[in-house]
């Protein structure tokens, strides 16, 4: 088999699959209905499983079931595109029926809607001016309350989300989930049911993008480091620079030099500095 050939193939499986799926009936899975029970019942509800295990899912079936009861509702993201793209997404599920809203910080779309898109912050400091609208708050990517920078925004919108609310959080990386429950259930004084699924539906691939053969896998069938990916990076340490200046002047070993006299206009300025001290 030739080189080409053998990348090729490698490419072939690597990429295989990809796509939308085959239409089929849909069945929803245990963890998903024990989540959605949960949060009808009024429990806050923790919910860890795999990216593609059908999070939303849980968290549109969750709505709905409070739109029935004549109950508004807050989907909450941590990033403003994220939210766009949610509110997108309800609109066309609940709408015309229930009206659904944004919330973000430069766009704000029927804020007094049955079901709200908001980004976390803005959620925030809707409570601090006490703004207590929602029956269920869903918090997607909960895990944030782990950022050294953002964690705050968080555990404020817990602490802060009134207690009669159903809390509803989502993530795909939490790993001390009874330990955020537990917090969760001594602070709100109710029930934190935590609902775990480790089953990953969708395949996780690990790949290399190489500027000659694209998209490859990292590694090879017997396990190791694809041949192409370990010749790229010892072509890198031989003095081939890597990166997004690889090809400007000054590159490689002349950086160093640059650094010290500022290339061309630091070598004038040194002489005229020179001529200064004379």
């Amino acid at each position: 088999m030739t080189h080409r050939n053998r990348i090729a193939r490698a490419k072939n499986t690597f990429l295989s699959g990809l796509g939308a799926p085959e239409q089929g009936e849909f069945v929803v899975d245990a963890f998903q209905k024990n989540a959605i029970d949960s949060a009808v019942k009024g429990h806050d509800t923790l919910v860890v499983a795999p990216t593609g295990a059908g999070k939303t899912f849980i968290a549109i079936e969750a709505i709905r079931a409070y739109l029935s009861m004549g109950m508004k509702s807050v989907y909450t993201t941590p990033l403003k595109a994220l939210s766009n793209t949610k509110y997108n997404d309800l609109k066309r599920i609940f709408e015309p029926a229930h009206s659904v809203g944004l919330l973000t910080g430069d766009r704000k779309i029927e804020t007094d809607a049955d079901v709200v898109v908001a980004t976390t912050e803005i959620y925030r400091n809707e409570l601090y001016s006490g703004t207590e609208r929602y029956s269920l708050v869903v918090l997607d990517e909960v895990h944030f309350i782990a950022d050294p920078q953002r964690g705050a925004v968080w555990e404020e919108s817990i602490i802060l989300t009134p207690k009669d609310a159903s809390l509803l959080m989502l993530s795909a990386s939490i790993s001390n989930a009874a330990e955020i429950a537990s917090w969760l259930e001594s602070i709100r004084e109710k029930p934190c049911t935590i609902i775990s699924e480790t089953v990953r539906p969708v395949e996780l691939r690990l790949g290399f993008l190489h500027p000659e053969f694209g998209a490859i896998p990292l590694r090879n069938e017997k396990g190791g480091v694809m041949q192409e990916v370990t010749e790229y990076y010892s072509q890198g340490r031989k003095g081939q620079r890597r990166g997004p200046f690889a090809n400007r002047k000054g590159g490689g070993g002349r950086s160093g030099n640059r650094g010290r006299g500022g290339g061309r206009g630091g070598r004038r300025g040194g002489s005229r500095g020179n001529k200064g001290r004379k």
